[in-house]
């Protein structure tokens, strides 16, 4: 594989562990959706409003299977496509290859559907198709099973060969093919410039910590668009010419902005002694299944020297839970919540809305017994059906819905069975073309532009 073919993997890659997260959360016992294939069309570019420079972000074509059993036990199997403009799901594709995109985004972002519309149409589909997910896999397990059999395998040929192969076969190239992958992703100095695969996990500094202010502004990171922990021995190599501070803890924090450039953050964050490796007190924990835990199990925890926000790094059987830190008032210790990575599920509203409500103000068992409660009475039950989904669920969900400005507009206009019968008309419309989670999604949208609509005229006529 060439340079090329190793980034978009890398992209695809790390988008599709994104995407899993999200999709095993709608997931239900009678609904399984499935990624197929992605492909990563490139970058959309398009003006801020505000200073007039250019921004980017990722345009992806993800296409799912979607299996459906319904009341008589029969299953249904349904073939989807749907276009994003980074994390964020803005149309689906018809068979002739035309965008439907989502009335809210089309509506309020017109600069951005422009943008994804001028990309869509300068890829072909003949490109797409061979940098897509599934085809650059299988040039990258070619190349293996060239080197583990000794003789030149081609990417049409793989699946032939591996049908021939043992279990124990198997098992041998798996850990040839992750093997490859480490000598791959140690870090040479040139590498370290740009951190391109050695991440351990990427934090994307742009999500809302509670509705109201993203990371980077929590922690005063506005120049990054990303943040990597990475093993402290992996820093070694980025330190070697730059001369910057190396800590001695398990993980340290890597920087990267928006044109590759990167920067260990070491010198940005100083080390919290009194937690981590050697903690000497617990930290209270809000984590990404709502709960809340008491413990010292951060190996690593960063303090911003510029408005002493902390970040807390968890190993979790090769994993890192990541946490975001405030000090409380009255007991000056930590009071957290988990971070979304590209490895850990998306955090629920709820869970966000706790911590800014508190904003560090509650002790720490006031918090904790708050979470718990809300993890009592909130419930993952998926009991009731139309389209084999929680209807109360997702009622609820639209209903407690925070806009962009931290708003709760739909709550306050809107009555729970208007929106259980608008969520229902449109499920019953729209679910032959788009996905239930678009559905919803939309519902949200347009509730919300709604209600702001109301709230306006109302004061108007006050």
């Amino acid at each position: 594989m060439n340079k090329k073919e190793k980034e978009i993997l890398n992209i695809e890659q790390s988008f599709k562990d994104t995407l899993e997260n999200e999709i095993a959360e709608q997931n239900t016992e009678n609904k399984k959706v499935e990624i197929k294939d992605i492909k990563y069309v490139g970058k959309a570019t398009w003006k801020d409003k505000v200073n007039g420079k250019d921004i980017s972000d990722a345009v992806f074509i993800v296409e799912k299977q979607i299996k459906e059993i319904n009341e008589n036990g029969k299953e249904r199997i349904t073939e989807q496509k749907n276009y994003y403009l980074g994390d964020k799901c803005i149309g689906g594709g018809l068979e002739n290859n035309d965008v439907i995109y989502q009335s809210n985004f089309a509506n309020s972002e017109p600069d951005k559907m422009q943008a994804v519309s001028d990309l869509l149409e300068k890829v072909s589909d003949k490109e797409l198709n061979e940098y897509s997910l599934n085809n650059l896999q299988n040039k990258e397990l070619a190349e293996v099973l060239s080197a583990y059999l000794g003789k030149k395998i081609k990417p049409e040929e793989v699946q032939t060969e591996l049908d021939k192969m043992s279990e124990e076969e198997l098992e041998e190239l798996n850990e040839e093919k992750e093997e490859n992958k480490k000598e791959e992703n140690s870090l040479t100095d040139k590498q370290a410039e740009k951190v391109k695969v050695n991440g351990i996990q990427k934090v994307d500094l742009n999500t809302k910590v509670d509705g109201k202010e993203n990371l980077a502004q929590r922690l005063d990171l506005k120049e990054y668009d990303s943040i990597f922990v990475i093993y402290s021995d992996n820093i070694k190599d980025i330190s070697k010419k730059s001369k910057e501070k190396i800590n001695n803890t398990t993980y340290s924090l890597v920087g990267m902005k928006n044109d590759g450039t990167a920067k260990v953050l070491n010198d940005e964050f100083e080390m919290d002694k009194t937690v981590g490796n050697n903690a000497s007190r617990e930290q209270t924990k809000v984590r990404a299944d709502s709960t809340a835990t008491r413990d010292n199990k951060d190996q690593s925890v960063y303090t911003r020297k510029s408005n002493g926000a902390s970040i807390g790094c968890e190993n979790d059987m090769g994993n890192v839970n990541m946490f975001l830190y405030q000090k409380t008032k009255e007991e000056n210790e930590n009071v957290g919540i988990q971070i979304e990575t590209s490895k850990t599920k998306k955090i629920p509203v709820e869970t966000r809305r706790v911590f800014n409500r508190n904003q560090g103000v509650y002790q720490n068992d006031k918090v904790q017994d708050e979470i718990e409660e809300h993890t009592e009475n909130g419930g993952k039950e998926y009991t009731e059906t139309h389209e084999h989904i929680d209807i109360d669920y997702y009622v609820r969900q639209i209903q407690n819905y925070e806009n962009e400005d931290g708003e709760q507009s739909i709550n306050e206009v809107f009555t729970e069975k208007e929106i259980k019968d608008k969520l229902l008309r449109d499920l019953d419309k729209y679910k032959d073309k788009i996905s239930t989670e678009q559905i919803i999604e939309n519902v949200k949208n347009e509730m919300d532009a709604d209600a702001q609509i109301y709230t306006r005229e109302h004061k108007l006529e006050q």
